[in-house]
C-alpha cells in the first residue's frame, strides 16, 4: 500500500485512500476495490472565484482535471504491470448526468469510503486540509488493497457557510451521513438548473466551495 500511495503522491497527488467498492456499481463489478485520489486545488485557482474571474478559473481547474487524468493513467499502468486489473475512472469514462449532477460511480463515494473525508452541507467533498477546494479522482482494480476506516458522517460541526452563500438556497440544513439520500441535504434539481445557466453564461456557481470554512483555512495557510 505504502508503495502505490508513495508513487501517487510522487506523480502530484494530495491525498490517497483506499476503499471497498464492491457491488457499488454494476459497470464495474469485477473491480472491487477502489483507489481515491485527492488534488488540492491552488491558491490563485480559488482566488479567481473572489475576483469572479470565470474564465481563469474554469481554465485552471480543467488543467487540474488534466493533471488527475495522467496520474490515473500512469496508476492504471503501473498496477497492470504488477500483474493486476485496473481501470482509471477518469472523466470520460465516468461521464456525468449534468442533469442529476450524478456520474456512474461517484468519486466522492470512494473517497469517503476511503476516509479521506466527508459529505460537506452542499453535497460537494470536503477534506480537513483543504476544504472543498479539490478535485477527485480514482482508480478502480481486483489488487487485493488494505482499506481505509470510511467516514460516514459529516464533521462540519456547526458551520452554514455554504447553505447561506447559496444563491438559490438548495442547500437544506440536514447535515449528512450515509443513511441519507442526496436529495435531504440538496435540492439537486435547483442546484442543477443554476449551475447549468450560469455555465451557459461563462460564469459559475462555486459560493458553496469558496464560502467553507476549511477552504479559507486552507487559503489562509497556503
Amino acid at each position: 500500500m505504502n508503495e502505490i500511495k508513495n508513487y501517487l503522491m510522487s506523480l502530484g497527488a494530495s491525498k490517497v485512500g483506499f476503499a471497498d467498492i464492491d457491488g457499488l456499481a454494476s459497470d464495474f463489478i469485477d473491480l472491487p476495490n477502489g483507489i481515491s485520489l485527492v488534488l488540492k486545488l491552488p491558491k490563485e485557482t480559488i482566488e479567481y472565484l473572489y475576483e469572479e474571474d470565470y474564465e481563469a478559473y474554469w481554465k485552471s481547474f480543467h488543467y487540474q482535471i488534466g493533471q488527475l487524468t495522467k496520474i490515473s493513467h500512469k496508476c492504471e499502468r503501473y498496477i497492470k504491470d504488477l500483474g493486476y486489473n485496473a481501470f482509471a475512472l477518469t472523466m470520460k469514462r465516468n461521464e456525468c448526468d449534468m442533469e442529476k449532477l450524478l456520474s456512474i460511480l461517484p468519486y466522492k463515494t470512494i473517497a469517503t469510503k476511503s476516509g479521506l473525508g466527508w459529505i460537506g452541507r452542499s453535497a460537494l467533498f470536503v477534506t480537513p486540509e483543504y476544504g472543498s477546494a479539490v478535485a477527485l479522482g480514482a482508480i478502480l482494480t481486483d489488487m487485493p488493497l488494505e482499506f481505509g476506516t470510511p467516514i460516514t458522517d459529516s464533521e462540519c460541526d456547526d458551520c452554514t457557510n455554504c447553505q447561506d452563500a447559496c444563491p438559490v438556497n438548495a442547500i437544506n440544513p440536514q447535515k449528512w451521513n450515509d443513511r441519507l439520500n442526496r436529495e435531504d441535504i440538496i435540492d439537486i434539481e435547483t442546484c442543477a438548473e443554476y449551475i447549468i445557466d450560469q455555465y451557459k453564461a461563462g460564469l459559475g456557481c462555486t459560493k458553496c466551495m469558496s464560502e467553507c470554512k476549511l477552504t479559507q483555512k486552507y487559503l489562509k495557510n497556503e
